[in-house]
Parts: structure tokens; C-alpha cells; sequence
């Protein structure tokens, strides 16, 4: 993306009421590696000027401090941008860790997702975060070693209580853990434990996850009920209200920031909306009648409720 195009986007979301209230809340940088591109500073400034709240997520699988990418992350945090991360074990020691420490002191707040393929392996990236934060000299990181603490203990009673469990059982274990904590001086840790799936080489997403394959894995979209709680803006202006940065391939588009007018977008909106609706209600329907995994003629993913 070039800085034009991000003004024309930003042009845009300001002459629609729905768009607008929502990047006031949060606007997330993400797709792709962000931070490779040269010009992602001057965006981020453009999208500053719609929201307070403005996050860049990285894989931060970057060589060193004198990496441009690493500047350029290093200058959004000082203009009161976050940046969030997806821990990668094999890059971990080598490149995220050196670095995160760094960011951990540039900013008031963190995001960790983990990406894991099972049980165990998402035990072993809990507690990747536990040396991570154990090694921290300050106090004011204790709650979240708590909050991780507690994660494993609990996610150690399953395994070794039922370690091939559904995934009912694996949050019944988790039972009402909290994924978030505040700690002394404003610092808020949130991790996010996302299993992950087998996808086709036509990026098609399995209806169940690695670390629960006897499950369906459900993705209750909050556009079916009427309610926008997030929208995907891809390069192109192309707009989806999708919980997976488009990847899900959800095909009721909600118009093109760049090409459409807002009232033709506000159009598509509803029109959309009906089709997803619409789509749903033949996935459940599919799911209780051994149906689960055609597509409808909708187009809306057939683990979309």
C-alpha cells in the first residue's frame, strides 16, 4: 500500500458513520508482514488521524536492531503506536525474544497470539512466555506470570487427564480463565491461543482444527446478526467483515472503499448482509443433516453461523 492510496481509504471511512465509528476504536495493521513496507510510517500517521487506537501486528522474525523494518517499528511506538505478535518457536531465541524485550519497554501493552497444533504444543509455548517474563527484572510484570502460571497449570491438568480431550473439555479445563491482565503502571498483556488448521492448496480452510479434529469448528459471525464488529480492508479497497484478514473466503463483499461511493458501500452493507444471514442459516442446517463442508450458494464458508 502506498500513503495515497491509505488517504483515499482514510477519506472514505470519515464519510461513512458506521466505518468511522468503528476505526475509532481500533485500526490494526496487519496482513501480509506490515513492517516491510517503506512507507508503513506515513500510513500509520494517516490512520492515527481517525483513531487513538492504531496496532501494527509483525511475526518480528527480524535480524537485528539495525534492520529497517525494526526502525520503522521502533518509530510507530514513538508516535503511540502498538505492536502486537505472533510467536514463532523456531525464531523465537534467535530473533523474537532479543527484540520483544525491547518492546516491552516502548510501549504500555502487548498482544501475544499462539498458533498451536496441539495440546502440547501450545503448553510449550506458554511457557516460552514464562522464561520470557520470569527473566524481566521489574515487578510490574508479575500478574502477567501469574496469568500465564495459572494458563499452564490448567492446560497441564488436561493433558494429563485427557490428552486426546474435545475441545469442550479443553475449555471446560480453562474454565473462566481471563486471556487479559493489567499490571502496575497501565502495562496490559493479552494472549490469544488460536488453534490452527489444515488449509488446501485453493486456501480452503478444514471445517475442524489440528488440535481438535473431531470438532466443527464454528466461527459465529457477528455481520449474520446485523452487527459489524470488525471489516477487512484489503489492498485493493475490497472490504469483508471477516474475523480472518479475508482468509476465510467469504464471498458477500461489502463494497470497495476505493472505487465505490459511500451510499453504493451502505447498499452493499444490507445486501450483504441478507446473503450471509442467509448462508448461515443453510450451514447449521447442513451441520445436523451430515452436510458439514458444502459450500451454499451464498458463499459464505460453510463454518460460518
Amino acid at each position: 500500500m502506498m500513503p495515497d492510496t491509505a488517504r483515499l481509504m482514510a477519506e472514505k471511512i470519515r464519510s461513512i458513520v458506521p466505518l468511522k465509528d468503528l476505526a475509532k476504536k481500533e485500526i490494526n495493521l496487519t496482513g501480509g508482514e506490515a513492517s516491510q513496507n517503506p512507507h508503513i510510517v506515513e500510513i500509520y500517521k494517516i490512520f492515527r488521524t481517525l483513531s487513538g487506537n492504531v496496532r501494527l501486528h509483525t511475526n518480528l522474525d527480524i535480524s537485528s536492531e539495525k534492520s529497517k523494518r525494526w526502525e520503522r517499528l521502533v518509530e510507530i511506538t514513538r508516535l503511540r503506536g502498538r505492536i502486537d505478535i505472533t510467536l514463532y518457536p523456531t525464531v523465537w531465541e534467535s530473533r523474537q525474544q532479543p527484540l520483544l524485550r525491547k518492546i516491552i519497554q516502548l510501549q504500555n501493552g502487548l498482544i501475544v497470539n499462539l498458533i498451536y497444533e496441539s495440546l502440547a504444543d501450545l503448553l510449550r509455548q506458554i511457557n516460552i512466555l514464562i522464561d520470557f517474563f520470569s527473566d524481566q527484572d521489574e515487578k510490574k510484570f508479575i500478574p502477567i506470570l501469574e496469568l500465564l502460571d495459572l494458563f499452564r497449570d490448567r492446560l497441564k491438568t488436561t493433558i494429563e487427564t485427557n490428552p486426546q480431550c474435545r475441545e469442550d473439555d479443553f475449555l471446560n479445563g480453562m474454565g473462566d480463565l481471563e486471556n487479559y491482565v493489567s499490571c502496575p503502571g497501565g502495562f496490559i498483556f493479552a494472549v490469544n491461543a488460536i488453534p490452527s488448521f489444515y488449509v488446501s492448496p485453493e486456501g480452503i480452510r478444514d471445517m475442524t482444527s489440528l488440535p481438535f479434529p473431531k470438532d466443527i469448528y464454528k466461527v459465529e459471525c457477528t455481520a449474520v446478526r446485523g452487527v459489524i464488529e470488525i471489516m477487512t480492508v484489503l489492498q485493493t479497497g475490497e472490504m469483508t467483515p471477516c474475523c480472518d484478514v479475508g482468509n476465510l473466503k467469504c464471498k458477500p463483499k461489502f463494497g470497495n472503499l476505493l472505487a465505490d461511493s459511500p451510499e453504493t458501500i451502505l447498499q452493499k452493507f444490507g445486501e450483504s448482509q441478507k446473503l450471509m444471514a442467509s448462508g448461515a442459516s443453510k450451514n447449521i442446517e447442513n451441520m445436523k443433516t451430515d452436510k458439514a463442508g458444502e459450500w451454499v450458494e451464498e458463499g459464505i464458508p460453510p463454518f460460518c453461523v
